[in-house]
């Protein structure tokens, strides 16, 4: 899997939004990483741990600001965040049961990399026109 790089596409247009889509882009590029270079399963379990409690930090804090701020898709947003959720869960089970494969870095590229791409350029860039359009600027978390 070739590294990811932030590109203008990617931007939702809220700032505290991009910044936490950047650092989980950072630790997928660090978690694709330790698996290419063959780094210890302690390693690569780090780095999957690290992407899934941020995911859930992520995650919370975009629902928040849907709540907050009366999205209609709400509730078909957090559907597809828990689907995202089970499959890192799913890969922390297979680290944990068959190590480091090829199989799972083939996984963490076609599932999370493209998952989370697509989301962010459609599902996300969607949210982010909404409270563009009501005015709403999330600069940092309270």
């Amino acid at each position: 899997m070739k590294e990811i790089t932030w590109t203008s596409d990617l931007s939702v247009g809220i700032e505290l939004i991009d910044e936490q889509h950047k650092m989980l882009i950072k630790h997928l590029n660090d978690l694709s990483q330790s698996l290419k270079s063959g780094q210890g399963p302690a390693k690569i379990a780090t780095t999957l741990n690290f992407m899934i409690d941020y995911t859930n930090f992520h995650f919370t804090a975009e629902v928040k600001h849907m709540a907050e701020n009366g999205y209609p898709e709400l509730e078909n947003h957090k559907k597809m965040h828990e689907e995202f959720k089970t499959t890192l869960a799913n890969m922390e089970e297979d680290l944990e049961e068959e190590g480091a494969t090829q199989l799972l870095a083939d996984s963490i590229d076609t599932l999370l990399v493209k998952w989370l791409f697509e989301h962010i350029r459609t599902i996300d860039v969607t949210f982010g026109r909404f409270l563009k359009e009501k005015g709403v600027e999330i600069l940092q978390e309270d």
